[in-house]
């Protein structure tokens, strides 16, 4: 009778046992018991998709302002790039001898040695490029600007012949006058060419005199500026009017004996700041 009683009281007693454990659990351990669990659960969930969007949010806000930063530096790159061609065109470089085209080659240390690319400050390195960019740009454009001033002073600077194949007949100084006979300085040199020819700028100005007058015969003088001007006289025929912009090798003249001359020539001056210095150096210069 007894060993039934215990029978039957033994998974009671389990039971009740059991009960007692469970109940001492922290039942904040367990969702299914406690219902204000589970809510604080899904409110930590909502802050953590709130946080994601946000984050989200952030990442899409920088992503746009890099974006604006390399499209910057794409745009400094092209001016550079372009800036680069004149220089090259100007200074007569082949920018194929560089193969721009190609990733240059570099060397490194071993792998035990690299930085994970994670590690990198991406901030930092763009505002290292734009800082570069800027020092390269602003660099680049003043030798521009020199090369360019060089330029346009070569082109101002007398240099060459008025005549194509000419020759000096009579130089720069005091000499005796071939039809007087007399001692007289000759303030340019005598240049014979073929009648009708071509009589050539021999550096970029403006026309400042086209006239007849006296023994020059028909005239043109041209201001190239830095006080330099050139006079072409004895001509057959003016090509140009005064305000005329001419170019280095532009005709504007024909070769002729007009005025005191013994046969088809130019008489060439070369002046400075109003005052005529020898030609003979400039005939001879490369533009």
């Amino acid at each position: 009778m007894a060993g039934a009683t215990l029978l039957v009281g033994l998974p009671v007693l389990l039971g009740l046992l059991s009960y007692w454990v469970i109940a001492s659990i922290d039942r904040s351990l367990n969702p299914f018991v406690d219902p204000e669990y589970r809510v604080a659960v899904e409110a930590r969930v909502r802050d953590q998709e709130q946080q994601m969007q946000q984050t989200k949010q952030y990442v899409r806000q920088h992503m746009d302002v890099l974006g604006r930063r390399i499209g910057s530096l794409q745009a400094q790159v092209s001016r550079i790039s372009a800036v680069e061609m004149r220089i090259a065109e100007t200074a007569g470089i082949n920018l194929s001898d560089f193969q721009f085209e190609q990733d240059p080659p570099i060397g490194g240390s071993s792998l035990a040695e690299t930085v994970d690319s994670e590690q990198i400050d991406i901030e930092n390195a763009i505002d290292a490029i734009e800082n570069e960019l800027a020092h390269r740009e602003s660099e680049i454009a003043a030798m521009d600007f020199l090369l360019s001033r060089r330029s346009l002073e070569s082109q101002q600077t007398p240099a060459g012949w008025p005549v194509e194949g000419g020759w000096v007949s009579s130089n720069f100084g005091t000499r005796l006058h071939p039809m007087t006979g007399k001692k007289q300085f000759h303030h340019g040199v005598d240049i014979p060419g073929r009648l009708g020819a071509d009589v050539l700028a021999v550096a970029d100005g403006v026309v400042t005199r086209a006239e007849k007058s006296g023994n020059y015969g028909h005239l043109v003088e041209i201001d190239h500026g830095d006080g330099y001007t050139t006079l072409y006289s004895h001509n057959k025929l003016n090509l140009v009017e005064v305000g005329a912009t001419v170019s280095k090798g532009d005709p504007i003249a024909k070769v002729g004996s007009t005025g005191r001359s013994t046969g088809p020539h130019v008489h060439f001056e070369v002046s400075k700041n109003k005052r005529t210095i020898n030609p003979v150096r400039y005939l001879y210069s490369k533009s």
